[in-house]
């Protein structure tokens, strides 16, 4: 062989063996996934996000897919704040393992994450599918208890009352009844059935005294008794919390209020009575028959009362 071949063939000899140790190879899953964590903690968010997708492109089928998924979705939520992002990834944890232990996270996440940015229903349907797919998990009554707040605050107060009794039909003795009660009177209050929200409020408040939402319940039963006209009962609820309401002064506030009701009323019955003794008057003056009209007072309801199943109070009324 001549020279030039020689010299030719080691040419390609040494382009092999470049090539070899040049060209990069292919990273294992767990070097993607340890360079991403550390960029994390390094606070450079879109360079770990970057390679934890590297990772999920080269081994799709990697048994720790749900956890990179889940990890990404938290960190667009947690760190980078772009909930449109994060909810993509969530909805792939939730969709594709959906019953895995990393898709009640992805549920719960992203609820908190729509509730926070008023998404409430976007937030509902995180929540409902907690119960959906996880039916026997811990901790159910609280997620159904969002799932009514997140009702409540789309104005849908009708299935909001009606997860709140179920929770209290399933489970009397939940250790959030104290919250149930106090929200399911808000319902009722909101929905325009003030005695319903006094009858509920009434029970909640004798049987958890010491819950920290006592006094709002209180609160809560005097704006009822305001709306249907008690006057006199509304004074003996705002009274006993005056001192210990988060806010006095609102309840100082009430308590003025209620005194100006009090003083028009009995002046509006004074007026009535003297236009009746002046009727009187007028009758046996002139010997004519009258028939003077008399109007009711009272406060009218924004909507009529709703009925609620009496075993269900009578069920609240036992000892804690």
């Amino acid at each position: 062989m001549s020279r030039v071949k020689l010299l030719i063939f080691a040419l390609v000899l040494a382009a092999i063996a470049a090539g070899f140790y040049f060209v990069p190879r292919k990273r294992p899953f767990e070097s993607y996934a340890g360079r991403a964590a550390e960029a994390f903690q390094l606070k450079e968010f879109e360079r770990s996000i970057e390679l934890y997708l590297k990772a999920l492109n080269l081994y799709p089928q990697h048994s720790r897919t749900a956890e990179v998924l889940l990890t990404i979705g938290d960190i667009y939520n947690f760190s980078l704040g772009n909930s449109e992002k994060a909810g993509k990834a969530y909805d792939m944890v939730t969709t594709r393992f959906p019953k895995t232990p990393q898709a009640r996270k992805a549920f719960a996440h992203a609820a908190e994450m729509y509730e926070k940015g008023e998404q409430f229903q976007n937030a509902l349907l995180s929540y409902q599918g907690i119960i959906d797919q996880f039916p026997d998990s811990e901790g159910l009554d609280q997620v159904r208890l969002n799932v009514a707040m997140m009702a409540v605050k789309l104005g849908k107060y009708e299935p909001a009352r009606r997860t709140l009794m179920g929770i209290i039909e399933q489970s009397p003795e939940t250790p959030i009844a104290d919250q149930v009660l106090y929200q399911l009177g808000n319902v009722f209050f909101m929905e325009g059935a003030s005695k319903h929200a006094i009858e509920v409020l009434r029970v909640a408040s004798e049987k958890y005294k010491d819950s920290p939402l006592y006094t709002e319940m209180l609160f809560t039963m005097g704006n009822a008794y305001e709306e249907i006209g008690q006057i006199d009962n509304a004074t003996k609820v705002y009274k006993a919390i005056r001192h210990t309401y988060p806010n006095p002064r609102v309840v100082e506030n009430k308590l003025e209020k209620m005194e100006d009701r009090l003083r028009q009323t009995k002046q509006m019955e004074a007026r009535v009575k003297q236009a009746a003794k002046l009727a009187n008057q007028a009758q046996t003056l002139h010997g004519a028959e009258s028939q003077p009209e008399t109007r009711k007072s009272g406060f009218r309801g924004r909507k009529k009362d709703r009925k609620i199943d009496k075993s269900f109070l009578e069920m609240m009324e036992g000892e804690p």
